[in-house]
């Protein structure tokens, strides 16, 4: 389980296994997918680029990143 706190607001996200992430900030909590649309909870506003970076298209492995020559 992935769980990351914003270096400024303080707030934990935390990576569900459905793929959505659960932010809480001063006991309040919501629920958001990786482009920052609000699905559920108290807390309707997240960071959009901690989200994307938590959740959003991954890099490839790197076994098929292609190598220096």
């Amino acid at each position: 389980m992935t769980i990351l706190k914003h270096p400024l607001s303080g707030a934990t996200y935390e990576l569900r296994k459905d793929g959505n992430v659960r932010v809480e900030n001063n006991g309040i909590s919501g629920i958001f997918r990786f482009n920052g649309q609000y699905l559920s909870g108290e807390l309707r506003q997240a960071d959009p680029h901690l989200l994307l970076w938590m959740v959003g298209p991954q890099l490839p492995k790197a076994d098929s990143v292609r190598k220096n020559r």
